[in-house]
């Protein structure tokens, strides 16, 4: 195992057939609202070999997103009907019920969120640190369920969270992203990371960093589709990847590889 985990959550669009009779959308429009939401390709353009772990959530985010919080009372984006459960799409349209919202729960969230809080235990235990990249897209214009409706949005969007996202960490990203010809902002447009909910705020040797990718670079946008891009976008972002976590795992003494 690797000290190092890529936390991939939004990038499938698969709805298993028992529950697609959940959404009230046709089918035209969940295609529409997949295309959307999802975080396209990014299990593809963060896999950067096995000197790191990776943990893919392996449902779309429409059935449950394992990126919020549990309860909707600490979810600000429940106010939007998007909390772990989406009842609303993007643009505030009814997506889907919520009587089986239990049932997902179990069945999708409690599981991804066990693996990933085993993970960082037996990292803890075993390397006394480790750090989580949280791998994310996002649209190149703002829409609707955006809290930023700020355009002229970066090539590459970095979150953080305290105590969790050391100040040199977020340094080396931005130097590797820069120096490869990214736009960076930090903290903008989106904003956070995921860390395993025991240790969150409280444990400062779970370092974690969310990398967001602009979806201009790598897609065509309206039909969901790889752009002519991709490959190039691909293979620098890898690069820039390799070389902040590799700062990092120089930084505190561990090897990257398992």
């Amino acid at each position: 195992m690797s000290s190092i985990l890529f936390h991939i959550p939004h990038a499938s669009r698969l709805i298993p057939e028992e529950w697609r009779s959940q959404f009230v959308l046709n089918d035209i429009e969940l295609s529409r609202e997949l295309i959307t939401m999802t975080d396209s390709f990014t299990d593809e353009l963060f896999h950067i070999g096995d000197s790191v772990d990776y943990l893919r959530f392996p449902v779309s985010r429409l059935l449950v997103d394992p990126e919020r919080f549990p309860r909707d009372e600490d979810e600000p984006m429940a106010s939007r009907g998007m909390g772990a459960i989406y009842t609303r799409t993007h643009d505030g349209r009814p997506l889907k019920s919520n009587e089986r919202s239990l049932e997902l729960m179990e069945a999708f969230y409690h599981l991804h969120h066990a693996a990933l809080a085993e993970w960082t235990r037996e990292r803890l235990l075993t390397d006394g640190r480790c750090l989580i990249i949280d791998c994310h897209s996002y649209p190149s214009t703002p829409i609707r369920c955006d809290m930023n409706q700020e355009p002229n949005r970066p090539d590459i969007c970095f979150g953080t969270s305290d105590p969790h996202t050391p100040s040199d960490l977020v340094a080396a990203a931005v130097d590797a992203f820069e120096g490869a010809g990214f736009s960076t902002a930090v903290d903008w447009p989106y904003a956070g990371t995921i860390v395993p909910l025991e240790y969150f705020g409280v444990e400062p040797r779970v370092s974690s960093l969310m990398v967001e990718v602009n979806r201009k670079l790598y897609m065509n946008e309206t039909s969901g589709e790889k752009s002519g891009l991709f490959e190039p976008t691909m293979s620098n972002l890898q690069t820039c990847l390799r070389q902040m976590v590799g700062e990092w795992s120089a930084e505190n003494g561990i090897l990257g590889s398992k």
